[in-house]
């Protein structure tokens, strides 16, 4: 699974989880059997647990850096499947500011000149998602900007002027702010 498919931020929360249980586990064999065989710290044991703290600290900081972050309701991905057959829609994106500050976007439609994108947490910045999301755009030379909201029937109103269907033309430009949006998310 990859970022901005639906079902992202789940599958890494278990991936993350089991990984960081795996290396702590490591960690702990090799202490007790260091312990159980020469019945001292200092034995031959504790290099590769000493070598598998910083793995297992890595995976732990991942996690915790992503726990808070959840997937969006099936029952709102399913409203937007057109958008997801016709190649124009992302979900499940934790964007990343320059400042380095998380902010989660449960769903992305872009299309032909624009992008527009739901936000069900409160805590996060709509405006720092914008400015992170509109820079970068412009960056890659894509004359469109992105619209945030909050209220799901705003969203999906604001989507009602939206065709599900990519135009030849702007094929290319969707796929280049796709790559844009994913390359600033974890």
């Amino acid at each position: 699974m990859e970022r901005g498919e639906y079902g992202y931020l789940d599958y890494r929360h278990r991936h993350l989880r089991m990984m960081s249980l795996i290396c702590i586990a490591a960690v702990a064999a090799c202490l007790i059997i260091g312990f159980a065989i020469w019945h001292t710290r200092k034995n031959a044991m504790m290099i590769p647990a000493v070598l598998l703290v910083l793995p297992a600290a890595n995976y732990v900081v991942s996690y915790l850096a992503v726990f808070v972050y959840h997937t969006a309701p099936k029952q709102q991905h399913e409203a937007l499947l057109s958008y997801e057959q016709a190649g124009m829609l992302l979900s499940d994106l934790i964007i990343v500011d320059e400042k380095q500050h998380r902010s989660g976007l449960d769903f992305v439609v872009i299309y032909k000149n624009a992008a527009v994108g739901y936000q069900s947490r409160q805590k996060d910045s709509k405006d720092a998602v914008e400015i992170t999301i509109n820079d970068v755009l412009k960056r890659r030379g894509l004359p469109m900007r992105i619209r945030v909201y909050r209220d799901w029937d705003e969203f999906l109103q604001r989507l009602g002027d939206v065709e599900p269907k990519i135009e030849e033309e702007a094929e290319r430009r969707i796929r280049i702010a796709r790559d844009a949006i994913v390359g600033v998310s974890m």
